[in-house]
């Protein structure tokens, strides 16, 4: 007999979890037309602010000229936020080389440094990104402009004016 009392009060618990369960799925939205079901998720995206002496390493390797009028200056939280709000709109960039345009799908998706640079007298914050590795185990890029000569679009730049809260100029890196 008491065994029996046993098995029902479990059958009791699991019937009304179970009904607890179901109610919880009936009450999950369902997606809605056109939005995908396969979308991925948003990882939390890796982000620095570089420090102002990778400024140099900026202008050796982009312009190529150690005496190119190149400033640093100090962003503000709000602008950081904004670019980092604003990120989608890689998406819609195309690289503006000869042949076929490439494109960042995913810009979120990609561990991002911050280069706070005035070039002819224009604020930007210069964004290099690059691909997310299961070796990501040093902090190196976080103090230092990571620049790599290939890759394909494991590594992109661009730059973000706080002013217009836009991007332009994508570069995406060649293929080896």
């Amino acid at each position: 007999m008491r065994n029996w009392k046993l098995v029902v009060a479990s059958l009791v618990f699991l019937l009304i979890a179970g009904a607890f369960g179901a109610w919880r799925l009936r009450i999950a939205p369902l997606p809605t037309i056109g939005q995908s079901a396969n979308r991925l998720p948003v990882l939390k995206r890796d982000s620095v602010l570089l420090p102002v002496s990778e400024t140099d390493a900026y202008i050796k390797f982009y312009l190529g000229d150690a005496k190119a009028a190149v400033q640093s200056w100090q962003p503000s939280q709000v602008d950081l936020d904004g670019l980092e709000e604003n990120l989608p709109q890689i998406s819609n960039l195309r690289e503006n080389v000869p042949g076929p345009a490439r494109r960042i799908d995913n810009p979120n998706m990609y561990f991002h440094q911050y280069l706070a640079i005035v070039q002819s007298g224009k604020k930007q914050i210069f964004v290099n990104a690059m691909c997310r590795t299961a070796g990501d185990d040093t902090d190196d890029w976080r103090h230092h402009l990571q620049i790599v000569y290939d890759g394909g679009d494991c590594f992109w730049q661009a730059f973000y004016d706080p002013a217009t809260q836009k991007f332009s100029n994508l570069m995406i890196n060649g293929r080896a």
